[in-house]
């Protein structure tokens, strides 16, 4: 019944909360940078997004009642564009830790970092039924297209294309893009 949505209305790029008719805003962080690509998890207690501090990206966590955030990533690395799987127990991030963005997945209690994607990869959202990360990628064209891979990975497919940069979303019924 409520949306989260990154706004520069407070002076920084911030995460705030409304309710789904756009009404009673409220600013959620205060990181006094920037923060934004908010996804909630799925008992709509939380919400995973990514926030530049220290002159990084990292992936942090925040309880939707407010308080501080929680980093879930903390590498030297560019770590953005959290997704959480439909379970809630399973964050998907791009990150630029191996020299270019690549998928990786990291359990929301903390943990290892896996490596999901191995030919580059931004953009991450999973599959409703948690079996397939899908992710952009762009081709041999310069465009960008949409790819899928195993959650552990494995072979990486192209979907569809081409999608402009973040404009998609996976429903059970089969994918959104523009």
């Amino acid at each position: 019944s409520r949306i989260a949505f990154g706004s520069a209305r407070s002076g920084a790029q911030e995460v705030w909360l409304c309710e789904r008719d756009g009404s009673h805003p409220r600013q959620l962080t205060s990181m006094g940078s920037i923060a934004g690509t908010a996804r909630w998890f799925p008992d709509g207690k939380r919400i995973a997004f990514d926030g530049r501090r220290d002159g990084q990206s990292d992936v942090f966590v925040i309880d939707a009642a407010g308080g501080v955030p929680r980093p879930i990533t903390t590498s030297p690395a560019d770590d953005r564009v959290p997704d959480v799987s439909a379970d809630g127990r399973w964050i998907s991030f791009a990150s630029n830790r191996t020299g270019r963005y690549e998928i990786w997945r990291k359990p929301a209690a903390g943990g290892e970092a896996l490596q999901v994607t191995r030919g580059g990869g931004d953009v991450p959202a999973e599959s409703p039924s948690g079996d397939l990360v899908y992710f952009q990628r762009e081709s041999e064209d310069g465009r960008l297209h949409l790819w899928s891979v195993p959650v552990g990975g494995g072979e990486e497919k192209r979907v569809l294309g081409p999608v402009q940069w973040g404009d998609y979303v996976v429903v059970e019924e089969g994918v959104y893009f523009v």
